[in-house]
């Protein structure tokens, strides 16, 4: 099994899942996908949401913040846009969501239906600080709630895609 349930400590393979991780998420926000909307459609909340599934949490949140300091201090992690001025305008709300997705509670079972329902949940939270992040940015609700609408399917694509690759990978193991 990839994925253990008993307590998380420091492990060297925690930290190389990690940073292998992190390189994933940086590439992943690199892949935008033209699927003819006027947002991006990235691989970055996948491998974010496989992160997430694979990692303790506190190494789900230092996996996350180092990502974020990375695109903060001007190192060209992110879709678009670099630097601290970057960083505070429209897209602070996913930056948050980020962080609070760290904080859903793993599934209890290894199953593929409780692997859907961890992925769908992160993304509601990434959306929803999204669409309050570009709500406030933007001053338009209807706005925001519009890029929730178009990014929506997306993020349903994305934990379907991330259910398979954990369960290809659980069969795999076994």
């Amino acid at each position: 099994m990839l994925r253990s349930n008993h307590p998380k400590k420091y492990t060297k393979k925690h930290s190389l899942l990690a940073g292998a991780f992190l390189v994933l998420v940086i590439v992943g926000a690199k892949v935008d996908l033209d699927l003819g909307g006027l947002v991006s459609f990235t691989l970055q909340t996948l491998f974010l949401c496989l992160a997430y599934y694979y990692l303790p949490r506190q190494w789900s949140l230092l996996l996350v913040l180092t990502y974020l300091t990375l695109g903060a201090i001007g190192i060209p992690v992110f879709n678009s846009g670099v630097g601290w001025t970057y960083f505070i305008s429209w897209p602070l709300g996913f930056f948050i969501g980020f962080v609070l997705a760290a904080m859903v509670p793993s599934p209890s079972s290894n199953g593929l239906m409780p692997a859907l329902s961890f992925f769908l949940k992160i993304h509601v939270v990434i959306i929803i600080a999204g669409i309050v992040g570009i709500a406030r940015y933007s001053g338009s609700y209807i706005s925001a709630l519009e890029t929730a609408i178009e990014i929506l399917p997306g993020a349903v694509l994305k934990s379907v895609v991330a259910t398979l690759v954990v369960g290809g990978l659980n069969n795999r193991v076994q």
